[in-house]
């Protein structure tokens, strides 16, 4: 079929980890907005590795997508404990 989908699970893989950072300076996001672009490398990754001729782009774009989501869920939070608990006397 080609490499479409691999190709725009790069991409969306690439700019998931700059998604959080996007949507933490937006005055108005909607809830759980970090997680929408990391979410379409996952859906896209997936149905690239199932329908496309080249599977690297597809799978790369997987790989990015997860680790942007465990990026958001787990680190993001983490940091901004940290700078709370750092400003406390």
């Amino acid at each position: 079929m080609g490499k479409t989908f691999g190709i725009l699970a790069l991409i969306f893989g690439i700019l998931g980890f700059f998604a959080w950072i996007i949507f933490l300076f937006l005055p108005v996001v909607l809830p759980f907005s970090g997680y929408y672009i990391p979410g379409a490398a996952i859906v896209f990754g997936i149905i690239g590795i199932i329908v496309d001729d080249s599977k690297g782009m597809a799978i790369a774009g997987l790989i990015l997508g997860c680790i942007a989501i465990v990026v958001v869920m787990f680190v993001i939070p983490i940091l901004i404990i940290m700078f709370f608990l750092a400003l406390l006397p």
